[in-house]
């Protein structure tokens, strides 16, 4: 096979893993949108979310992965244990967090990922965080500190304590995939969302649900959740930690603002100055890594 006709993940690492994440992004910007229609209690909403998404991914390892299925002594590995752990927790955080504070609090608050991943890496990985990144990240803050003067403090305590746990669970998720030997997450990822039924079921009311409302819950977990997870597990193992965290951020604009349009939840105008700090940001180190790659400079 010639090098003109290597797939991109050969040719350039950097950019494929950029446009999967991007693509695994544009899956969740709808999410908060979908789960704030569904209109029914947060914790029955996890308990068939997470089934749905479990449904969804079983149903596509069993078309077109059986051949990388794990046995069961790899399912008990430490990365495929916190993959099952982290995906669990975290799905119930974030639900938790859009059940007590507002779809702008609940997102902007996980632009402290890329912070918490940068210094996770740094920890454990021993990763370069360089200077463009670093920049990007004050970026970030600068936006969040933006938004949190206008739209926290708004008696929603409990709610953004349950995103800033989510944040750090979702910069744990992308170093965890980082750190893993080559192989196939997936499987573990589905009995993460196994899991996250199992947390919620015991604070779930489960009453009933209309077709309406099933029908949104499908798209929310067998959809976004499993398509988006799918394609932001692949990211990570070409890009460190905390650019994977820093293009996500892209959510956090989009999700309040869908929710704004769609449903009349006002973010608010600092919610919208800080979202613009955040977009420029992130634009912006996008641009500089995407042109550093093209020279082949360093990362």
């Amino acid at each position: 096979m010639t090098t003109a006709r290597a797939p991109l993940s050969t040719r350039n690492p950097q950019a494929y893993g950029f446009a999967v994440t991007v693509l695994g992004v544009l899956f969740f910007f709808p999410d908060v949108l979908v789960v704030r229609l569904i209109e029914a209690d947060t914790m029955t909403v996890a308990v068939w979310r997470g089934v749905a998404a479990f449904v969804s991914t079983a149903i596509a390892l069993g078309l077109f992965g059986r051949q990388t299925l794990p046995n069961w002594r790899e399912l008990l590995r430490w990365p495929s244990l916190a993959m099952i752990f982290l995906q669990g927790v975290g799905s119930v955080f974030f639900l938790a967090s859009l059940g007590q504070t507002s779809a702008a609090n609940a997102l902007l608050i996980l632009a402290t990922a890329p912070f918490i991943a940068a210094l996770m890496s740094w920890a454990i990985l021993r990763e370069r965080i360089d200077t463009p990144t670093w920049g990007a990240i004050a970026g970030v803050f600068a936006g969040v500190g933006i938004i949190a003067a206008g739209s926290l403090g708004g008696g929603h305590l409990s709610g953004d304590m349950f995103a800033l746990a989510n944040a750090v669970v979702i910069a744990a998720y992308y170093v965890v995939i980082r750190m893993a030997p080559s192989g196939n997450l997936m499987p573990s990822i589905a009995l993460g969302y196994l899991l996250t039924s199992a947390i919620a079921y015991p604070f779930a009311p489960m009453e009933s649900l209309t077709t309406a409302q099933t029908t949104l819950i499908a798209i929310s977990g067998g959809v976004i959740l499993a398509g988006g997870c799918f394609l932001l597990q692949i990211g990570p193992r070409y890009l460190p930690a905390a650019e994977v965290s820093m293009i996500t951020m892209l959510e956090i604009i989009a999700g309040p603002l869908l929710v704004w349009v769609f449903i009349g939840e006002n973010p608010g105008l600092k919610t919208l100055i800080g979202g613009g700090v955040i977009l420029v940001a992130i634009t912006a180190h996008t641009a500089v890594k995407l042109a550093q790659s093209q020279r082949g400079a360093p990362a």
